[in-house]
């Protein structure tokens, strides 16, 4: 494939460009100014981003029988120019005066259009943008009802909260019963299973009774076999919404907790004995 593809020109089209319009704008703002720059432009993202890339190449070096084949298939891809995940980077460089200026549009225009890509002296390998990619707030693969991540060719990855799960969990999570994550007998599969039901959900379908009730408010607690047990404080909010109900809050505490105000208190980080509220809102 050498002789028919000819050299790499990642380091001609990516590399030095970056490197040297990294250099150049240093010298232009200075290091306090381009570390501010670097923080508002990208440095939210590219930790996201540094993340999901890790997850899909791995995954897809995975997808091979571990030998010779992924080692290969293991460097192709750490040699690969990022396309839309150097958008990570790539604002950073927005309408600034640069030698490199054509190149960073260049590789704007491509980041735009396709995913993975190289670049060889005659011929350029491009991968088609994911059709689906799901994050939570913290950025990481996340997608209860199918994947989290797919590509038209039926490569997909199922996460939840950057954990994998099996393809078929998704059908799983869509018709779940309180019997149904009772049974489920992998514990961490479980507590995907009840954060995706609700814990405060899941104690009332199951028929629990409280363990303890005060003018704090209902403990709560249900045990599960091989975990820690699920203990929540119901609380009632002691103002009036406008049409005059009373919306109630759930609140999960930990697995010792005896008395409803003792859970309370432990929500504010006070013990049972330092919580005396004046007021209640």
């Amino acid at each position: 494939r050498g002789e028919q593809f000819g050299p790499s020109l990642r380091e001609q089209l990516r590399t030095e460009p970056w490197r040297r319009a990294r250099a150049e704008l240093i010298e232009q703002l200075g290091r306090q100014a381009w570390s501010a720059a670097w923080r508002e432009t990208c440095g939210e993202i590219a930790p996201t981003v540094s993340r999901l890339v890790e997850q899909i190449g791995n995954a897809v070096a995975e997808s091979v029988v571990p030998g010779p084949e992924q080692t290969k298939l293991r460097l192709a891809l750490t040699f690969a120019d990022q396309g839309q995940h150097d958008a990570a980077w790539l604002p950073l460089f927005d309408d600034r005066e640069l030698a490199d200026a054509p190149i960073l549009a260049a590789l704007k225009a491509v980041a735009e259009q396709v995913h993975w890509w190289w670049a060889f002296e005659k011929v350029a390998v491009l991968c088609e943008r994911p059709t689906e990619l799901h994050l939570d707030d913290r950025g990481r693969l996340h997608n209860g009802d199918g994947p989290a991540l797919a590509y038209a060719d039926g490569f997909a990855l199922h996460r939840w909260r950057g954990v994998t799960i099996p393809v078929e969990f998704a059908k799983i999570l869509a018709a779940l019963t309180p019997e149904v994550i009772r049974k489920e007998r992998n514990a961490e599969l479980r507590r995907i299973m009840l954060e995706h039901y609700g814990h405060d959900r899941y104690i009332v379908d199951s028929g629990a009774e409280p363990v303890h009730e005060d003018e704090s408010g209902r403990l709560w607690r249900v045990n599960l076999p091989d975990d820690e047990a699920i203990t929540m404080v119901e609380v009632v909010n002691s103002t009036a919404e406008p049409d005059g109900t009373f919306n109630t809050y759930w609140l999960r505490v930990p697995p010792q907790t005896r008395t409803a105000k003792e859970a309370v208190a432990w929500t504010f980080g006070l013990t049972e004995q330092e919580y005396e509220p004046l007021i209640q809102t």
